[in-house]
């Protein structure tokens, strides 16, 4: 950190009268060629002090902000993802051989949620949605972030991004509920119930203790009883979705998200307002 002129001054005062060869320089005007003199080298010291600061700083930023091939680093990365389905958004090189958009344009960013992971044999798999509430990539769009990928990522890894129709939840449950909201009851449970889904963190987990609590944090809500509750993803049969609980026994507590989101089961008859019983107490 730059010392301050008053510092630098007060080091060469102290400097000055150790020298007993200097004791004749003693005016008591500020004026005096000497202290002209000291003053215009303080200041010049202390200039390029600052200086160095500002070049140290810039260096820092420019080190936390290079591409160290990390997690963090590939998600903020795929989140600047632009893309126009008429006009081509080419990266080029910078002369410190960075790679970016030669027009940075946030209306053209496209991705709205990334998750990163490392498996075995160089292999990073890039799992991405876009759109809020997230829904998956066209063709177009997902051959057009894998080029992107191929462009800005290190030789010798193998990255492969992936989009998918969400997972869907099948909920089976007694709801217990105080009468005086028989009105509104059904709505506000299956909105909370999507609202547990919307907020998950994209490729996490559903996990029945927060899926209880998300229920029973409505208003009116008296008791929760899980009969049955199942994830699939979005390719697989509705008869062979997994269990969390089925006929009121836990299986499983948790369960990893397939596409990294989730909404309600669409099958037909098998919906939350089909499948979720409401008891006033």
């Amino acid at each position: 950190m730059a010392r301050s002129i008053a510092t630098i001054l007060a080091l060469m005062d102290a400097e000055q009268a150790a020298q007993t060869g200097l004791s004749g320089l003693n005016s008591p005007s500020n004026s005096a060629i000497y202290k002209l003199q000291k003053y215009i080298v303080a200041v010049q010291m202390f200039l390029q002090e600052t200086l160095w600061d500002i070049y140290k700083d810039k260096l820092e930023v420019a080190i936390s902000t290079a591409a160290v091939g990390s997690g963090a680093w590939l998600q903020d990365k795929v989140l600047k993802f632009q893309y126009d389905s008429v006009t081509p958004q080419v990266l080029s090189v910078g002369t410190d051989f960075s790679v970016n958009y030669a027009t940075v344009d946030s209306t053209k960013l496209l991705i709205t949620r990334a998750a990163v992971n490392r498996t075995a044999q160089r292999t990073v798999l890039v799992k991405v949605a876009k759109s809020d509430p997230p829904v998956a990539l066209s063709a177009p769009e997902l051959s057009s972030l894998n080029g992107y990928l191929d462009d800005i990522c290190f030789a010798g890894v193998n990255y492969i991004a992936t989009s998918l129709t969400s997972d869907k939840l099948y909920l089976k449950a007694n709801i217990y509920f105080d009468g005086q909201y028989a009105a509104t009851i059904s709505d506000a449970v299956i909105a909370a119930v999507n609202a547990y889904l919307s907020d998950l963190p994209f490729d996490g987990k559903i996990r029945l203790t927060s899926l209880v609590d998300a229920i029973q944090s409505v208003t009116g809500v008296n008791d929760v009883v899980l009969e049955d509750v199942a994830v699939r993803a979005d390719a697989t049969a509705f008869t062979s979705k997994t269990y969390m609980v089925q006929n009121s026994t836990t299986l499983i507590p948790s369960y990893q998200l397939y596409a990294g989101y989730a909404v309600e089961e669409t099958t037909a008859s098998n919906t939350f307002v089909d499948k979720l019983t409401f008891t006033p107490q």
